[in-house]
């Protein structure tokens, strides 16, 4: 009788595990995801630059030192984080500097955008955020927004990370040139839509 007891308290107690486990999956899953809506409005205002890479074919880019993927975050997008909020967590934290307690951070972000850098090594590669040129406009030290603590520059392969830049304020229909290292890119700045 005693056994049986056991085993009706371990069966429950593996239950009730294999719940929590399923629901902090779930809930992971559900952050790590944007909604459709964002999901848009990310990829119109994203565009990839291959560091080092030779093009063969239409979509096949070999021997590429890095990846490097930019992102313009414009302040009326947090308009749409009030109503739509299911975006990942790198999109508020940049977004959040238009809106910075800090004081430096507010003077440098007046009449200014955010770009953020999400960057992938293919092989060993020293990335630098000043090799980014927007419209003939280099990215200064002073640009960085990401401090130094959160990203690296000595990067390996696989390695990854992301660092925000202010740039000089882009107007939506503007054709805005963006070079990095030997990559170049064209990216459209697409009008701000409701969701």
């Amino acid at each position: 009788m005693k056994t049986r007891k056991n085993f009706y308290r371990a069966v429950l107690f593996l239950a009730l595990f294999s719940a929590l486990i399923f629901i902090s999956g779930n809930l992971r899953a559900a952050e790590a995801r944007n909604s459709r809506a964002w999901a848009e409005l990310l990829s119109e205002r994203t565009v990839t630059l291959w560091i080092e890479g030779q093009l063969f074919g239409d979509n096949i880019i070999l021997n590429a030192r890095g990846e490097l993927n930019v992102t313009w975050l414009e302040s009326g997008l947090t308009n749409i984080l009030n109503t739509d909020n299911i975006v990942e967590e790198w999109v508020k934290n940049n977004l959040s500097h238009y809106f910075s307690s800090r004081r430096e951070t507010r003077a440098r972000m007046r009449g200014r955008d955010v770009l953020v850098l999400n960057y992938r090594a293919r092989k060993r590669w020293n990335f630098d955020p000043t090799n980014l040129t927007v419209n003939g406009y280099s990215v200064t030290p002073n640009d960085i927004l990401t401090m130094d603590i959160h990203w690296e520059s000595e990067l390996l392969p696989g390695d990854t990370g992301m660092v925000a830049v202010a740039v000089p304020s882009l107007r939506p229909g503007q054709t805005v040139e963006l070079r990095f290292e030997d990559a170049e890119a064209t990216l459209v700045i697409p009008r701000l839509r409701a969701i």
